[in-house]
């Protein structure tokens, strides 16, 4: 038999496991002490080496470390064992070690809650819930006059709190517009450190366009309407002089922004804002972006919403020929040029100031002014990338310029990170549809945040508060739901062991190792038909056109390319499992369908539903990540569409050629004289014969040892 076990036994020294990584970290923190909470972190309890809190496995700057504050198995209420569902922001009180906190309670109705963080008895912290039944809150200031403000869907109110007790509660603003369904209903704002002005978020009702009536785009309804997708103004005038009703009137400072949650305001008078882009269904596109708005300019300009993307790029909906005969462009024309490089007029497009990566969802940013880490950070924009996508999970720091903006350079060399699991993260280059004008570098405060089983979750931060001591208090929601510090240390700074020349991850082959572990698997095929045919098809193709895309390939497998890539499904977890927390309505995940959309839940439909869903989840394997591994050919191969001397050769590998292959023992097949091995390559692998074989549905060919 001519089998070659020793060659290919050193090859497979060379593919590592995802899992690897996680093992190497739990060994090299083994400790009868360690445990791992319901986030997802394993750490122990009684450290104390991160500036007085237990240290955490995520790797952040030299001279710093990430320390547990509270986390979610002990963030309850005493009085009603009730504890964070998503928490967002966070106050310091002044004079202090206590702190206020924001939960929005998921996308329900009137399920926000306003928490107090303090020291309990035995010096860990504590929360003790203060006010429930707000809607939606997320936004957290202390105001010029002495008040916290807070932010709901539909309304600013602001209060003291004085002796444990919240008192002179009062509204402030309560004409922002959101209808049900609303997409971007979360009330964000900040204060002139000049003059006192507050600045408001107004989020689009949509992602790009509202869908109307037949499901084709017939106009943009939510651009017509003044103050959506927008930056209002109020000014401290109106603040100092509050009717008994609240302000009613607002001035739009700026227009075409999706959703500001991220906004600062430099000492020099320019808010700079973090836009979170439109979700294209790509992992590399769009660019998120910073906006720069010039609050002495006294003009309105445009920033691009729905219409323009990135530098210089048109939405597809807009200018692809393909789409040119919609019956948006026979009822709206797009109002504005996205080429112009020079706006100077009312109404005029403004590109972006720089991009950020993909996706990284920026939701909080403020100018870090404190002492403790003055040296390292002092000074810089602080922005936190909450996205889940591999380019977010990060806090970074812009060096900015006298005017408080990100300092430019030249874009020639710009990269960003990209999370690989079981791997170091590689570098990307910024290239962005419609060009690269300009950049600015930043530094990672808190980076190596991905999810590795068994050490740590997937990091979430939302915002975060600088305390008096000039650490760094920090907001995770998602499934994390704790609060977490960044503090200074000589001696706790984690560093992750990374070795550059294991296993680079490809999504493509996660997604093709996806699909072969559901094909052939006749119960979980059978299922997934299900779920894409009665669940998919007819609730959720209306709002996520993403369903549809095809990334590797055009056939029945794409929306579960969909759930896997955008974290939707986890193996046999209901509670982290978006797909299911969505329809079943778990506390944390917006609920699904929209609520201005036809309802299954709590009907007899729904709950056949949830129960498809649950026993699908319920049965998808949890090996999925070990089924493909680096392998380097070290000769020439023919590539077979089926694992015999007698199959037709569909391509050849050649010397050197790295490729992804199964390593389970249990799936080499013997036939011929030969071991054969799986092989996965997408359907324009370089080293495939055109044409010469069908592309099998799970990109699975066949190699021989």
């Amino acid at each position: 038999m001519r089998v070659f076990l020793l060659a290919f036994a050193v090859l497979l020294v060379q593919c590592t496991s995802v899992n690897r990584e996680a093992e190497s970290i739990k060994r090299s923190a083994a400790s009868s002490r360690m445990v791992l909470d319901k986030s997802g972190y394993l750490y122990d309890p009684t450290d104390r080496s991160c500036d007085g809190f237990p240290r955490l496995m995520v790797e952040t700057m030299p001279g710093t470390c990430l320390g547990m504050v509270i986390p979610r198995d002990r963030a309850l209420d005493p009085a009603t064992n009730k504890g964070f569902i998503k928490p967002r922001t966070i106050l310091q009180i002044a004079n202090s070690n206590q702190f206020l906190v924001v939960d929005m309670g998921g996308w329900g109705p009137k399920n926000g809650r306003l928490f107090l963080l303090k020291p309990g008895s035995s010096g860990t912290y504590q929360i003790t819930l203060l006010k429930a039944g707000l809607d939606n809150p997320h936004g957290l200031r202390l105001g010029p006059d002495g008040f916290f403000y807070i932010g709901e869907k539909n309304q600013i109110s602001k209060f003291q709190f004085n002796q444990g007790k919240l008192i002179n509660w009062r509204l402030v603003f309560s004409n922002l517009d959101r209808k049900t369904g609303y997409m971007h209903p979360l009330s964000q704002f900040v204060f002139d450190p000049r003059n006192g002005d507050m600045y408001i978020n107004s989020g689009s009702p949509s992602d790009h366009c509202t869908v109307e009536g037949t499901g084709e785009y017939k106009y943009c309804s939510e651009v017509e309407a003044e103050g959506n997708g927008a930056i209002y103004r109020i000014p401290s005038t109106k603040l100092r002089n509050l009717p008994p009703e609240g302000i009613e009137n607002y001035e739009v400072t700026a227009a075409g922004l999706r959703n500001s949650m991220a906004m600062a305001i430099s000492n020099a008078g320019f808010l700079v804002q973090g836009e979170n882009g439109r979700d294209f269904p790509e992992l590399e596109e769009p660019y998120e972006e910073i906006n720069v708005i010039d609050l002495e300019s006294g003009t309105t300009g445009n920033y691009g919403w729905p219409y323009c993307y990135n530098f210089h790029a048109t939405s597809p909906e807009w200018e692809f020929p393909e789409n040119s005969k919609l019956p948006i462009h026979k009822q709206f024309r797009k109002p504005i040029n996205c080429a112009l490089k020079d706006a100077r007029g009312m109404g005029e497009y403004r590109a972006p100031y720089i991009l950020m990566p993909p996706h990284v969802a920026p939701l909080h940013m403020d100018y870090y002014r404190g002492g403790m880490f003055s040296d390292l950070i002092g000074g810089k924009l602080l922005v936190t990338w909450h996205g889940y996508q591999p380019m977010g999970q990060r806090i970074v720091a812009y060096t900015v310029d006298e005017k408080g903006l990100p300092v430019l350079e030249s874009p020639v060399k710009a990269s960003y990170q990209f999370n690989q699991p079981g791997a170091c993260p590689i570098a990307k280059p910024f290239q962005p549809r419609g060009g690269m004008e300009r950049h600015s570098s930043y530094v990672e405060v808190i980076s190596k945040w991905n999810e590795v089983k068994g050490v740590r979750p997937k990091g979430a931060p939302v915002a975060f508060t600088e305390a008096s001591d000039g650490s760094l208090w920090i907001v995770e929601d998602r499934e994390n739901r704790t609060i977490v510090r960044l503090a200074r240390t000589n001696s706790a700074n984690y560093r992750e062991p990374c070795d550059r020349s294991t296993v680079v991850f490809d999504p493509q082959v996660q997604m093709l190792a996806w699909r072969s572990a559901i094909k052939n698997n006749p119960e979980l095929d059978k299922g997934y038909h299900a779920v894409q045919t009665q669940l998919i098809q007819n609730n959720c193709l209306g709002c996520h056109g993403n369903l549809q895309a095809d990334d590797v390939a055009k056939d029945r497998f794409s929306n579960l390319d969909f759930l896997v890539k955008n974290g939707w499904i986890v193996p046999q977890d209901l509670e982290r499992s978006k797909l299911y927390g969505s329809i079943a309505r778990l506390e944390g995940y917006t609920p699904m369908p929209p609520l201005d959309k036809p309802q299954f839940f709590g009907t007899p439909e729904g709950e056949r539903l949830n129960a498809l869903v649950s026993k699908w989840i319920g049965a998808l394997p949890k090996d999925v990540d070990s089924s493909y591994a680096k392998f380097t050919s070290k000769d020439k191969r023919n590539i077979r569409f089926q694992p015999s001397t007698k199959a037709k050769a569909c391509g050849q590998l050649n010397p050197g050629d790295i490729v992804f292959i199964d390593p389970r023992p249990g799936k080499v097949i013997s036939q011929d004289g030969y071991l054969w091995r799986r092989v996965y390559l997408v359907p324009a692998h370089s080293r495939l014969f055109k044409d010469a074989c069908p592309a099998p549905e799970d990109g699975v060919y066949y190699i021989a040892q």
